[in-house]
């Protein structure tokens, strides 16, 4: 069997589109701070995002991915910036279910 590598795509997993709503939660400064956005992918460990304020990177967030009903924590990796939002790439602390990794 012949492995293909794709050397442009860094990633370990590969990324599947997934619509839903997810919410973020972290502590900033002696306060918490929330925001709710929407999924635009996800992959066995991690997912993008789009919200409406930035999170600094290397934040520890907790995460609900509502659709799937589930919870976990996970890290800010990368945030840009664009006219009306933010994309947020976020690493899991573990794997995402099963059932989400298909294409919609």
């Amino acid at each position: 069997m012949l492995l293909m590598v794709d050397n442009m795509n860094p990633r370990r997993n590969p990324r599947f589109p997934f619509t839903g709503k997810v919410t973020l939660s972290w502590e900033q400064g002696s306060d918490y701070a929330m925001a709710r956005g929407t999924c635009l992918d996800i992959s066995q460990n991690g997912l993008c995002i789009k919200i409406k304020e930035p999170i600094p990177v290397g934040a520890y967030v907790g995460l609900s991915i509502e659709p799937l009903g589930f919870r976990t924590s996970a890290s800010i990796r990368y945030i840009v910036r664009g006219v009306a939002h933010f994309t947020v790439g976020l690493q899991l602390s573990q794997p995402a279910p099963t059932r989400a990794l298909t294409v919609q």
